[in-house]
């Protein structure tokens, strides 16, 4: 996904990945207390998604949804 200047789209890739963010702040959801709202945690792994699409590099050889699902869950832990 790649813009018409040949740079990477990272709206549209982000929103690709946006249900990947929401099951695993639904999974986190079910080991937290009630006092945690999802919508906090869906927010905090966007920026977690968002980070690492900035960091990826395809070289390392490893998938991007791989990558970006450590990136998204420690973003949330983070958070907590």
């Amino acid at each position: 996904m790649y813009t018409a200047k040949g740079q990477l789209d990272r709206n549209a890739l982000i929103k690709q990945y946006q249900p990947l963010v929401r099951k695993l702040a639904h999974h986190m959801m079910a080991k937290l207390p009630p006092s945690v709202e999802v919508d906090d945690l869906i927010q905090v792994g966007l920026i977690g998604l968002s980070d690492a699409l900035s960091r990826y590099e395809p070289s390392q050889g490893v998938q991007f949804e791989t990558f970006a699902t450590q990136r998204i869950r420690g973003a949330m832990l983070d958070e907590l």
